[in-house]
């Protein structure tokens, strides 16, 4: 999820934990603790292969076993620091449970979250909700930041507190019952159109839960289509992009490998020439949905092309997005 969103998280689980002993420093803290996992962006600073980028982002520093490792440390500074009596274990649930339920909630999202590193490097991906749903964080944010005006004694205080995180949870499920409802129809619409797949991903489309995007694929074509709740009489349409699967070992890198593996099957191949393709990671869906023209469709995308004997790969960077034109497009598609 979004900085601000992982930001409220943690000042909430903060405030449940030791709220009543340390006030608003526990929201602080734990929003302190919601911001640590994502401190892995440092990373691009120091390093600007993008490739490398993609193996580091929500990989170790999102790990349960990192979160296990890092909240000692956490917790004996903590209570070093802190002079009122908060036994260690205390501490250490607060640290863990702020770094932890973090990666929890990235993991509901479509990026992925490598959380059992360093057993597997499986990204796990629930694809319940968007990486930035203002749904989900404003009423979370607005109903918080009134326990900041309240004193910790008042109970008040705790009625607001379980409030935000009561609201918050519920919307969190009910994008799990939408999922499951809008996959169902997905289903049902590639079987009567008689589309043979081999696997099926369904996940919401950028700031909200409304409009939802799927992925079809099987060797030879990947199929993509939304589906909007706010048009439900809408006969949903299939888009295929042929794969060219069979293009791939000649480009056969470290590269493509880290690609293939982040998009996790929800890819295609385009030939661009005898010595040139271009790779679509499409698991985000369409940015655009006037067009079905890859590079104009998709935001991400890799061209891999021979140099003599060697491969050579380039992130293709689409700086000619226009934010207003997009969004109206957006909310078009979804009914708005």
């Amino acid at each position: 999820m979004d900085s601000l969103t992982q930001i409220v998280l943690g000042a909430a689980v903060g405030e449940v934990i030791l709220g009543r002993k340390l006030g608003n420093k526990a929201m602080l803290l734990g929003a302190l603790g919601g911001t640590i996992p994502d401190l892995d962006v440092i990373y691009s600073f120091f390093n600007d292969d993008p490739i490398r980028q993609l193996e580091v982002h929500r990989a170790y520093s999102h790990s349960v076993l990192t979160h296990s490792l890092l909240s000692v440390p956490f917790a004996w500074l903590s209570q070093k620091w802190n002079k009122q009596k908060i036994t260690f274990g205390t501490w250490y649930l607060f640290w863990f449970t702020c770094l932890f339920t973090h990666s929890l909630l990235d993991c509901c999202t479509t990026y992925g979250t490598q959380l059992l590193l360093p057993f597997t490097n499986y990204q796990v991906a629930f694809n319940n909700i968007s990486v930035i749903d203002p749904i989900y964080t404003i009423p979370f944010l607005l109903i918080l930041a009134v326990c900041l005006f309240i004193k910790r004694e008042n109970p008040l205080r705790r009625k607001f507190l379980w409030t935000s995180i009561t609201v918050s949870s519920i919307y969190l499920i009910f994008t799990f019952g939408l999922k499951f409802v809008v996959h169902d129809k997905f289903k049902n619409s590639l079987r009567s159109e008689n589309i043979e797949y081999s696997e099926l991903n369904s996940t919401p489309t950028i700031l909200n839960s409304i409009l939802w995007s799927a992925i079809a694929y099987n060797d030879s074509v990947l199929y993509l289509s939304e589906y909007s709740f706010l048009k439900a009489d809408e006969k949903i349409t299939w888009i295929p992009y042929t794969r060219n699967l069979q293009l791939l070992p000649t480009y056969d890198s470290r590269a493509l490998q880290t690609l293939k593996w982040f998009s996790d099957g929800n890819y295609f191949i385009k030939p661009v020439s005898s010595d040139t393709i271009e790779f679509y990671n499409v698991k985000f869906g369409r940015m655009r949905f006037d067009t079905a023209v890859p590079n104009e469709a998709f935001i991400f995308y890799w061209k891999f092309y021979l140099d003599g004997h060697e491969v050579r790969d380039e992130e293709v960077r689409k700086d000619d997005w226009k934010f207003s034109e997009t969004f109206r497009m957006l909310m078009d598609r979804i009914g708005i």
